[in-house]
């Protein structure tokens, strides 16, 4: 069965039923509910497979116990004279958490788009139930995650969709256990940050589109089954900047993969860096952290100017890698054919100390794409490198290089 219930102002206040009868109702059922204004009260019932929710912004919040607020003046703008000045609501539209978890502990697909915004400020507990957020991210919009998205003591899988047109801040935790599936994909950045230690758990495919790339600060990563994938997906504006602030904490597998397409060519494929601020990066047992930035696209060469922030890596602050037995980290950064006329150019800086301890190994490599022509290396400001408790720590570089590694000042190896 289908139902469709649109309107300028839609108030959804009663029950939904699209399901058929017999075996069609175990798999049938498709609901859409539209409006510039639309309002989803605690009480609605919706019975449908897929309920697809359609309006411009979207907040997702705990229902309130009642507000003061309710003139005309206060709700509504518009005189209500004519087809062109109606009266519409002030408020952004409103869903409560309550409604939607009811819907999802039955398994359902649910369907939350908006035309600009769509704000999680309350706790959502998905149980079993697949929950898309889509946000065309018009007029500057994006996905706002302000609250957990959870499974709670739900162990039999959830699926999480999150599209923006625009960008996708995630400020709560997103935890949805060893059998949940995270997919993000948004046209401009995204961003884990102003959160306390907050926690991704789950597999699955995490996109950044054609502005800067990813923001991580004070994120704890948990990649269960086959992992989570940081990549980028970007049709212009290949320099990338990606941004490591506060602590990283890394268990089961997670791949963080900036590679430009094979068919790039143009000079901005050299641009970008990712900014390693981390004061440190914690990895459990048998975890696996890789971080790979691959800007050689077409392989093609080009000459290198002076203003030029290569895309590479910058450790800025002092790190320490706590990387347990079995554990392991990599930095892989592949550089394109750049014909390099400066010293003080490189794809990869050391500006603060490194120590290593856990018993798990940390490995540094640096591929030129060229056997012949010199592409700019490593630079290593560091006073000292420190390695315990059977760690390892191991730098390479293979092809041609104008200097592999440029220590810069005393550096001691502990």
């Amino acid at each position: 069965g289908r139902a469709i219930v649109w309107g300028d102002i839609a108030l959804i206040d009663g029950n939904i039923n699209a399901q058929g009868s017999g075996d069609i109702a175990k798999t049938g059922g498709f609901v859409e509910t539209s409006g510039h204004d639309l309002f989803i009260k605690d009480n609605a019932i919706v019975d449908a497979k897929e309920w697809l929710l359609d309006p411009d912004n979207v907040s997702i919040n705990a229902e309130t116990a009642g507000r003061s607020n309710t003139s005309e003046d206060d709700e509504y703008t518009g005189s209500g004279n004519s087809a062109s000045t109606p009266k519409r609501n002030k408020e952004k539209t409103t869903l409560t958490n309550t409604t939607l978890e009811s819907i999802l502990k039955k398994g359902t697909f649910v369907n939350i788009t908006a035309n600009q915004r769509i704000y999680v400020n309350s706790s959502i507990n998905l149980s079993n139930g697949s929950l898309t957020l889509w946000s065309e991210g018009r007029s500057g919009g994006g996905v706002e995650i302000n609250n957990d998205i959870t499974t709670g003591d739900d162990t039999r899988g959830a699926n999480l969709t999150i599209y923006s047109g625009g960008w996708v801040d995630v400020h709560k935790n997103i935890s949805l256990g060893a059998q949940g599936n995270i997919n993000i994909t948004a046209k401009q950045d995204i961003a884990f940050e102003k959160g306390s230690n907050q926690v991704i758990t789950g597999q699955g495919t995490i996109t950044s589109g054609n502005q800067k790339g990813f923001r991580f600060n004070n994120v704890s990563l948990n990649g269960t089954g086959s992992g989570l994938q940081f990549t980028t997906k970007r049709t212009n504006k290949y320099a990338i900047t990606n941004k490591f602030e506060g602590t990283l904490n890394i268990s089961g597998k997670v791949n963080i993969s900036m590679v430009l397409p094979k068919n790039e060519s143009g000079y901005d494929k050299f641009k970008g860096r990712t900014y390693w601020n981390l004061t440190s990066l914690n990895v459990s047992e048998s975890g696996e952290f890789n971080l790979t930035i691959d800007s050689r696209g077409s392989d093609s060469a080009g000459t290198l100017t002076q203003p030029y922030n290569l895309n590479g890596i910058s450790f800025n602050k002092d790190t320490t890698f706590n990387v347990e037995r079995n554990a392991r980290v990599n930095f892989d950064i592949k550089a394109p054919i750049g014909i390099n006329k400066y010293s003080s150019l490189n794809y990869a800086s050391f500006n603060g100390n490194i120590s290593v301890s856990g018993g798990g190994s940390v490995d540094f490599t640096l591929l030129a794409s060229s056997s012949n022509v010199q592409t700019p290396g490593v630079v290593i400001n560091s006073k000292y490198f420190n390695v315990s408790t059977g760690s390892s720590l191991r730098f390479k570089t293979s092809g041609s290089t104008k200097t592999g590694f440029s220590i810069e000042k005393d550096l001691t190896l502990n």
